[in-house]
């Protein structure tokens, strides 16, 4: 009995251990790379070394890409339920492939292209007729979208397969090679000892994702809990790894190191990579579907047809919270609705089939018009502001050192040659302001910001700024203003000055010498409106051409233009500044005798506040102390930097990208004052201020006064620098009085 007793029970421990031991078997699955073990799948390798894979119940595989095979097309085709991809991922779901993403990794996509430093390939704008290795299919998006900013057909470029080892962009076969930011960059320097320049799509605005995590929709439909599970353990995986950098690069190098790596490396690509997932702004994972739609007019230009670009943005997101009980809940009444209106629209077919065919293909046309012209505009607005950006900066170096060496410079003949191209690039910056003000007009994106004007000082200064120009050519100037004339206004007084200094500008030009030019400013209470009257008595415009001068690219006639010069759209623009403003403008003329231009302009009363200066006193400037970081990856304008401190007598460091000045700020955050450029590479200002703030914040610090030197000078650039953190705002060009006064303002 006994005997029996005792195998009883131990049949039942056997079945026990055998039903735990299957309770607790772990799910293998797979996930696939892009491409071989490194910091880029640091996420992915800790989940499964620190055991995150294993406590959700799966047995994960971590597999190397075999750069011969399509890794897409291996998880689609069921080679391995998870993968990894980019933006791309959009176009394949279009295509008709059951791919879903499951969560963001890089919420900027690292891919960029890169030339060798001294071969004047800077831009999208250089690769015509150049050589360029690049993956089609796979990491396509980011540089067909550069291609289509730089006005580039397939045809244009001169196409080469994608080598890996990337020799034949060290050996010069080619002159464009694909590169991930994080790796190449640093590897052709420290291994080949090759300075490459880096275009990096997402200065053109071109910002796509970077790694994403996806599946196929037979695996979301077999396995939603299995779904669900690794995208829990994968980010928790990635916060770790964000949070221990040493020790993710101690288990790569001790486990996973198939390629001879070394943890400055790595390092290297830790850093790269921590900026490029932004963890610290979105959150670990979050995907969003507009991301993903400003892809549709490049992949319709490439023959997807937008109703299948449109159905694959509702469809490529993964969303375990979206059910479908509402259809389940009211499936007859949908059935017979939709029996209904299917008959309905057999009938309006029936009826209406040529007038529908007519309307639809109307729309269709419409559309694309519409779409072309958007594209285009945007095109036209982005050409516009980098042509200004590219302008600025070098404009900048050439105004500044003129004004350094004339400073220093007592022969009468060098100080006029200085002025001739100091005065030179000057118009040549008029020029550049107008274009960019007519297409900002254009557009609508033009606006008018009235804030408090001293009226007073505002005619002072520009009978300062005219005088001696008056002087030179031998024409009296004369300024009056009514003695009921407000001495503040509200109204934007950048813009009425911009208006008069044109309207003065053309006076002079137009007047012989021995001329007057008088500028008259009155009040009127009873119309409660201010009164501006610039007068000379110059050449004069003739009757019938009066109408046109207001018009975009015409002067009075073409020997207007070959005497005197002018793009003809300076008071395009003025008429338009002052209808924006409330105001009329108007001219009267008598072609020998001069021209009377008439400024009305609503009056908003305001007081000037007491002590209201932008700037402290110059002289003061003699007694500044403090210590300067200069933020600039232009070497040239870092020079003018350190020549005009030197001359302040202020101590700076200097820091080529935001990478570098928060590396500077973290060891060292006793800085007086911060001068931040935008456009770098690494790390541009915007990132690195959030990035001090944030620091500042959690180490409770004073706030360091962070001024934008910038060549970004488009409207709306200040408002966005000043939200960003910073505390002020200096467009490029800049002389060394601005420079002097702004810093000024700022150092305590």
């Amino acid at each position: 009995m006994k005997t029996i007793l005792t195998l009883n029970l131990f049949l039942i421990l056997l079945c026990s251990n055998s039903l735990f031991a299957q309770e607790n078997e772990l799910e293998p699955v797979s996930i696939q790379f892009k491409w071989f073990y490194q910091y880029q799948f640091a996420g992915f390798i800790m989940a499964k070394e620190k055991g995150f894979y294993e406590r959700e119940g799966l047995d994960v595989t971590l597999k190397e890409r075999d750069p011969t095979l399509n890794n897409i097309m291996q998880v689609i085709n069921g080679d391995s339920q998870y993968g990894l991809a980019d933006s791309v991922i959009f176009r394949y779901r279009a295509q008709g492939h059951p791919v879903k993403v499951i969560a963001s990794i890089f919420q900027h996509n690292p891919l960029v292209l890169i030339s060798k430093k001294g071969s004047g390939i800077l831009s999208p704008f250089e690769m015509k007729g150049k050589r360029i290795a690049y993956q089609e299919g796979l990491d396509d998006s980011v540089i067909n979208s550069l291609f289509k900013f730089g006005n580039l057909k397939q045809s244009d470029v001169i196409k080469f397969p994608m080598d890996f080892s990337h020799m034949e962009f060290v050996n010069g076969d080619v002159d464009i090679t694909e590169a991930y930011l994080s790796i190449e960059p640093y590897w052709m320097k420290t291994k080949y000892g090759v300075e490459v320049n880096i275009i990096d799509p997402k200065n053109y605005g071109i910002d796509l994702y970077g790694d994403l995590l996806f599946t196929t929709e037979k695996e979301i439909k077999k396995h939603p809990d299995r779904v669900a599970a690794i995208r829990k353990a994968t980010l928790e995986g990635w916060q770790y790894a964000l949070e221990h950098k040493e020790e993710t690069i101690r288990t790569i190098l001790k486990k996973y190191n198939t390629r001879d790596l070394d943890h400055d490396r790595l390092s290297y690509e830790a850093d790269i990579t921590k900026n490029l997932i932004a963890a610290n702004y979105i959150p670990l994972g979050e995907v969003r579907q507009e991301r993903f739609k400003i892809l549709i007019p490049l992949y319709m230009n490439k023959g997807i047809p937008q109703e299948s670009l449109n159905k694959a943005i509702d469809q490529l997101i993964y969303n375990p919270n979206r059910t479908s009980f509402l259809l389940q809940k009211y499936l007859y009444p949908i059935v017979v609705i939709s029996m209904l209106l299917l008959i309905l629209i057999l009938l309006l077919v029936f009826y209406n089939n040529r007038l529908s065919h007519l309307v639809k293909q109307r729309t269709k046309e419409l559309e694309q018009a519409t779409l072309e012209a958007e594209l285009a505009s945007e095109s036209k607005s982005a050409f516009l502001a980098n042509m200004s950006h590219e302008i600025r900066t070098p404009m900048n170096a050439i105004l500044g050192f003129v004004e350094q060496l004339s400073k220093h410079e007592k022969d009468p003949e060098r100080q006029k040659m200085f002025k001739t191209i100091e005065t030179s690039s000057q118009a040549l910056l008029t020029v550049i302001n107008d274009v960019l003000d007519i297409s900002k007009l254009q557009s609508g994106k033009m606006t008018i910001n009235p804030q408090e004007c001293d009226l007073h000082k505002l005619f002072l200064e520009l009978e300062e700024l005219f005088y001696i120009t008056c002087e030179k050519k031998q024409i009296t100037f004369r300024l009056t203003l009514t003695e009921d004339l407000p001495k503040c206004a509200l109204l934007d007084d950048i813009r009425l000055k911009q208006v008069i200094t044109n309207l003065l500008s053309n006076a002079i030009k137009f007047t012989p010498e021995h001329g007057n030019v008088r500028l008259d400013a009155m009040y009127d209470e009873e119309q409660q409106s201010i009164y501006i009257f610039v007068a000379d008595d110059g050449v004069g415009i003739a009757k019938e051409n009066i109408d046109k001068i207001f018009n975009v690219f015409e002067q009075e006639d073409a020997s207007t233009t070959r005497r005197f010069g002018g793009t003809g759209l300076g008071l395009t623009i003025s008429k338009q500044l002052i209808e924006m403003m409330e105001g009329e403008i108007d001219v009267s003329s008598t072609e020998g005798d001069g021209s009377r231009f008439l400024i009305r302009l609503p009056y908003h009363p305001c007081s000037l506040a007491k002590n209201d200066d932008s700037f402290n006193d110059p002289q003061e400037t003699q007694a500044l102390q403090g210590h300067i970081l200069i933020v600039e990856d232009n070497l040239t304008n870092q020079m003018l930097l350190r020549m005009i401190l030197d001359d302040i007598g202020l101590s700076y460091e200097i820091a080529n990208n935001g990478q570098e000045a928060l590396d500077h700020f973290s060891n060292d955050p006793r800085y007086d004052l911060i001068l931040m450029d935008e456009n770098m590479p690494v790390m541009n200002g915007i990132e690195a201020v959030k990035a001090i703030r944030s620091i500042e914040k959690e180490k409770e610090l004073a706030q360091t006064p962070i001024i934008a030197v910038t060549a970004n000078a488009l409207s709306g650039d200040k408002e966005r620098f000043v939200q960003a953190g910073m505390n002020d705002y200096l467009a490029k060009p800049y002389n060394e009085k601005s420079i002097t006064a702004i810093i000024s303002k700022h150092l305590r």
